[in-house]
């Protein structure tokens, strides 16, 4: 099996430039337990890119990613244990006080789960992500009806964040962080072509701008 060209080179660049430029971090960092300051739990799609976008630097994020950025109900914890592990092991081991839920526009894990819930033709024959995006299920059913079919997905993309973050709240060690204020969860979505980030408050998503 070769290594691609494209690796070595760029990684040959990196170490000649950036890993040079903060040796002394990268140093640092292995001689201390890492403290990252939120855990982000975001997409797999390979657009989003949350270090650069909330300037990250080496140890300050905790990633988990999954396709459409998705939280799993306490009653579907079986379709990702990876998940629930990771942020077991953000918020019991590393006592990480933020916790970010990642969404953006343009999802494909979400606009495949949109078409084949409104018609089953569009299903795939996916074995495991079919059984992934049922936990959109919920989020699906909250569509107003009279809602200009442009704006469904969009829609979707944001319902799904609230109802990861309302699935947190179903796993007792976490909520009872949260009523402790020792954890801060945030429902963020990214839109890809403008770079526009709104949060989520008081169950409605606000520029962030």
């Amino acid at each position: 099996m070769e290594i691609p060209k494209f690796l070595i080179e760029r990684y040959q660049f990196w170490k000649k430039n950036t890993f040079e430029d903060y040796k002394n971090i990268y140093h640092q960092a292995s001689k201390t337990a890492q403290k990252p300051i939120a855990m982000i739990i975001t997409c797999c799609d390979s657009r989003i890119l949350e270090n650069t976008i909330f300037g990250g630097g080496v140890g300050d994020y905790f990633i988990h990613r999954n396709i459409a950025n998705i939280v799993p109900s306490k009653n579907d914890k079986e379709q990702n244990v990876q998940t629930l592990s990771a942020i077991e092991y953000a918020l019991k081991v590393l006592k990480i006080p933020n916790l970010i839920i990642l969404g953006h526009s343009n999802c494909g894990g979400v606009e495949y789960s949109y078409k084949t819930l409104i018609d089953k033709k569009n299903v795939n024959n996916f074995e495991y992500i079919n059984k992934w995006v049922s936990c959109l299920n919920n989020s699906y059913n909250k569509i107003p009806y009279n809602l200009p079919e442009s704006e469904k997905l969009t829609f979707l993309e944001q319902e799904n964040i609230k109802q990861s973050i309302r699935n947190l709240h179903e796993y007792e060690f976490i909520n009872k962080l949260i009523n402790e204020n020792k954890l801060n969860v945030i429902g963020l979505w990214y839109k890809i072509n403008s770079g526009l980030i709104k949060f989520l408050d008081n169950n409605s998503f606000i520029d962030l701008d």
